[in-house]
């Protein structure tokens, strides 16, 4: 069967449906992103479609042997050849960014370096169903990861395929992903899961595992997809799973581009993770933990190894932490070696679902300014009481030209609900006259006073903030004054809680020694949540708080409503978990209103 399989591909592999079967050689290392570059509008780094075996290398039977399929071998080593699977990102109307990783051991064959990539309509991958295929060429400098961006008319809008790597006869796992809707067509209905925060060793990914089983089109993840520390003290307990030790010997933060590659490789090995990523294009952003807690531009506040301090540039790290999240993140984003660490890489993006809804993925780390009140932990970035910089019109978290950008999206977007990948919490959060956190929006408030003031004075309708970071489940208003009880509200803020990520339970049971609940996984159910009635008497545009358990949002949108449903699992210290309905809100068209 494989031969007569063989025998049809090379007979009219690069002939039928033109174009739209034709190979592809390339590695994506093309320039920067261009700003405020839309997902609709074509990759700026995709895959030339170029049939010519003198760019290859190979001849036209040795670029078919690429795509044959060792039925035994795959058996036997897909694992091995493909240890962090597969998987996709920032889809398009007509593509999609295809990943992998091929292990160095296993590289080798009378092809070696050259990988098959195979997009179908059906899990068969029979040559009826073959869409789009080609050939990349593995590059050790990129860590042997191979990173597709495939923009193809064959690709129709708002479809599901599957797709595959082939090597040296070894087939990957099949992936699935959708392509985006057009632009401007009308849609009855999207759904999204959202996810944050997976610190790999404070527990297992088992909402995960649920995700994967959940019926949305697309999975939108805010940020810390790796945590750099292995174990920090400050906001690591004692670990669920190890995460094995940095190839540089470092026992603290990363060192250089190797250790940041490894922490994506122990993260991306997790079955959980691989499943949720064969199953859904992911939308990807990155916050702190992708570089350094808290951090700011080139600056780790909480790396004081001397002769480091919180106020030491490092420029050299956190091009590394640049150069990795391009390798292994799943955007269509290249890393350019050649520019600084601020001109490298572009994250900022904008993702449109036909006219029903349009999200825009911020930065908010690369370009923001300082923090406020000084770097110290307490009283600086935490419980502070302020200080006279807050006041400051020309402090910003999303640099100028990008702040530019994210306002001419959200005034001239023509969707119905209008979606802001928002990394940490953008309301007002406070104990008192305390601020809880500047290293959030309240941090920032006067850039923040600026982008509502816009949605409320421009009529911005179905403006709804999808955040992170805090570790917490959380709904709430958001308003240009949060310190006046009449200011009508502006808009919605939903932040999802972390996937394994230390939440408030955790960090106050790990503080006073509590022990954790001896009750068996199986029979545990969601905690309660103390803090919820104190934190929303201090902030009583929060509506929803729940920082004792861990799980994911998923939103489903319609031109009539958006509903946003919350879901925990019973336990993250075991392998396995029962799913819990949290919370669901919904939010009518054209009112900034939660109900539940």
């Amino acid at each position: 069967m494989e031969q007569g399989v063989r025998e049809g591909r090379v007979n009219r592999r690069w002939f039928v449906k033109g174009a739209a079967v034709a190979g592809a050689l390339a590695w994506v290392s093309g320039s920067r992103a261009l700003k405020g570059q839309t997902a609709a509008g074509g990759y700026a780094h995709g895959v030339p479609f170029v049939v010519d075996p003198t760019v290859t290398g190979l001849t036209s039977t040795e670029m078919a042997e690429v795509f044959v399929v060792d039925a035994a071998r795959t058996a036997q080593l897909q694992a091995v050849v493909y240890p962090q699977s597969v998987a996709s990102g920032d889809p398009q109307t007509n593509g999609i960014v295809l990943w992998t990783r091929i292990d160095p051991t296993q590289q080798g064959g009378v092809t070696a370096g050259q990988v098959g990539w195979q997009i179908a309509s059906a899990a068969d991958f029979s040559a009826a169903s073959l869409v789009v295929e080609g050939i990349a060429q593995l590059d050790p400098a990129k860590d042997n990861t191979v990173k597709l961006p495939v923009s193809n008319g064959a690709l129709l809008p708002y479809t599901g395929y599957f797709y595959r790597f082939v090597y040296n006869g070894v087939a990957s796992r099949t992936g699935q992903f959708k392509t985006l809707p057009e632009k401007g067509a009308s849609l009855a209905q999207i759904r999204l899961g959202y996810v944050v925060c997976q610190d790999f060793g404070n527990g297992y990914y088992t909402a995960l595992a649920h995700l994967a089983e959940e019926q949305v089109d697309y999975v939108v993840h805010l940020g810390d997809y790796i945590y750099e520390t292995i174990s920090s003290a400050t906001f690591q307990g004692g670990p669920v799973r190890p995460v094995p030790p940095f190839p540089s010997g470092s026992t603290t933060v990363p060192q250089n581009v190797d250790d940041y590659r490894h922490l994506y490789k122990v993260y991306r090995s997790d079955v959980n993770q691989q499943a949720v990523h064969e199953r859904f294009a992911y939308i990807q952003l990155w916050d702190d933990h992708e570089f350094a807690n808290d951090c700011h531009q080139d600056f780790h506040p909480d790396d004081d190894t001397a002769p480091s301090t919180a106020t030491t540039p490092q420029p050299a790290l956190r091009q590394a932490a640049n150069q990795a999240w391009s390798e292994y993140g799943l955007a269509d984003v290249a890393f350019d070696p050649s520019q600084d660490w601020e001109h490298s890489i572009q994250v900022y993006r904008t993702f449109a679902f036909g006219t029903l809804a349009e999200l825009i993925v911020t930065d908010e780390r690369l370009y923001r300014d300082g923090p406020p009140c000084g770097s110290s932990e307490f009283g600086g970035r935490y419980f502070s009481l302020g200080c006279g910089e807050m006041g400051d019109k020309n402090r910003t978290m999303l640099g100028l030209d990008q702040r530019a950008w994210f306002l001419n999206q959200v005034q001239t977007t023509q969707a119905t609900w209008k979606l802001w990948a928002n990394e940490v919490m953008l309301m007002q959060l406070k104990a008192g006259p305390v601020y809880v956190d500047l290293d959030q929006w309240d941090g920032y408030q006067q850039e923040r006073n600026l982008i509502l003031n816009a949605v409320k004075h421009g009529n911005i309708k179905n403006f709804v903030a999808l955040t992170g970071d805090l570790h917490t489940f959380l709904a709430g208003y958001l308003k240009t004054d949060f310190d006046n009880p009449f200011e009508p509200h502006v808009g919605i803020e939903l932040m999802v809680g972390s996937l394994t990520s230390a939440n408030f339970r955790e960090e106050i049971e790990s503080a006073v020694h509590l022990p954790s609940s001896p009750a068996p996984a199986k029979m545990m159910k969601v905690s309660p949540d103390l803090l919820s009635p104190v934190v929303r008497t201090a902030n009583p545009w929060i509506q929803f708080f729940d920082s004792s358990t861990h799980g994911y949002g998923v939103l489903t949108l319609t031109p009539q409503q958006l509903v946003c449903e919350f879901k925990a699992v019973t336990t993250i210290r075991e392998p396995t978990a029962e799913l819990v309905a949290l919370k669901t809100f919904t939010v009518p068209v054209n009112e900034v209103k939660l109900h539940s």
